[in-house]
């Protein structure tokens, strides 16, 4: 009689520890696939600035056909006038006229006897310079007293205080016995009055000529950039410095050389100047193109053309395609160690590193999901 095989059901805690490490590597995988696909690392550089600048020339001619602006060649007008003008200024000057003293002397006697001075008395300084007495004194015996004076000479400075006066009118003898003191430092007394200075005539000529010089430019159109030179030829004033009056005239001729010009193809071969001079790993930030200050060097006035110089200055920060900011360098460093790492470059002010999610550590193994920002 055959014999029969009974089927052996595995126990029913396998299934369950099968069915347990299946959702514990599912679960595994999962965290995987999310950590390397959703994982990022944002790391936004603060970059130090830097200056650049150049100095360049270029060539203003009215003749078209010399134009080539890439060569520095630019098409423009030239203007040389000479001009003439008039104009009557309100004196801003003053001086003080001055009273009729200045200060007072402490007169000394060692006399036994008083001793009288007159009116107009000399005193005379250590440095030679002389003042009078304004009245009548009498200077006691072994005494003092106070008396008022006033300069010989109101052009030559004035006395300090502590200065010792000798009086020349009285005997050698004497003079060591009677002589001034000043206590206090001597003031100039008197009202001011309107008179011209050095300082106005000079602004005015030179306020002036430019006024004049800017009358070439009537007639020019107010988008074109316009400089010039310009040089005095004659010039009369209707008074000179120190006259008391309150408004004198000047009388002017000026010779002016102006240029006129297009600025913006000047200000693209100023860029590509600047740019040029940009390594691979900076980018320009900004420039001052639109505030170009220009000087006109040299001028041929036969020609038709001039030669102008500037300067075109710019801001420099690295670029996001720098090799230190290469992805393949940065990947598996945690927070501190790329921060450091960054920040040890003189072109980089600061770093500051986020990570999605937030309890990540390490930058990701992906260069894709590590983004790098330069903040301009």
């Amino acid at each position: 009689m055959p014999r029969r095989h009974h089927a052996i059901n595995p126990p029913l805690n396998l299934y369950r520890k099968i069915a347990l490490s299946f959702i514990v590597l599912t679960l595994i995988l999962i965290a995987l696939i999310f950590y390397f696909t959703l994982s990022y690392a944002f790391i936004d550089v603060y970059p130090k600035q830097t200056e650049v600048s150049s100095d360049f020339n270029f060539i203003i001619v009215e003749n078209t056909e010399a134009v080539n602006p890439e060569e520095g060649i630019f098409s423009g007008q030239i203007i040389n006038k000479d001009i003439e003008g008039e104009k009557t200024f309100t004196t801003t000057g003053q001086k003080q006229v001055l009273g009729d003293t200045v200060g007072q002397v402490k007169l000394v006697s060692e006399l036994s006897r008083d001793q009288v001075l007159i009116p107009t008395t000399r005193l005379l300084t250590p440095d030679g310079i002389l003042f009078r007495l304004k009245n009548r004194v009498t200077v006691p015996a072994n005494g003092s007293v106070m008396a008022e004076v006033y300069p010989d000479d109101p052009t030559k400075p004035l006395a300090t205080a502590g200065t010792k006066f000798t009086i020349p009118g009285l005997s050698q003898n004497l003079q060591t016995l009677v002589y001034a003191e000043a206590d206090k430092d001597f003031q100039a007394s008197g009202s001011f009055v309107s008179a011209i200075s050095q300082a106005e005539m000079d602004q005015a000529l030179a306020g002036y000529s430019d006024e004049l010089a800017q009358q070439i430019f009537d007639q020019i159109d107010s988008s074109q950039a316009k400089i010039l030179t310009k040089q005095v030829l004659e010039q009369q004033f209707s008074n000179k410095v120190g006259d008391e009056v309150n408004e004198y005239t000047l009388k002017l001729k000026i010779g002016v050389i102006g240029v006129v010009f297009d600025e913006q193809p000047v200000k693209a071969f100023a860029q590509n100047i600047l740019e040029g001079l940009i390594p691979a790993d900076k980018e320009l930030l900004t420039t001052n193109q639109d505030n170009l200050i220009y000087e006109i060097e040299k001028d041929d006035l036969d020609n038709k053309l001039a030669q102008i110089k500037s300067t075109i200055k710019g801001v420099t920060i690295i670029s996001e395609d720098s090799p230190i900011l290469a992805k393949d360098k940065l990947t598996t460093m945690n927070f501190d160690e790329i921060k450091a790492y960054l920040e040890n470059f003189d072109d980089i002010d600061r770093v500051e590193v986020g990570f999605f999610p937030s309890w990540l550590k390490k930058i990701p193994f992906f260069q894709d999901h590590i983004i790098v920002r330069v903040i301009k």
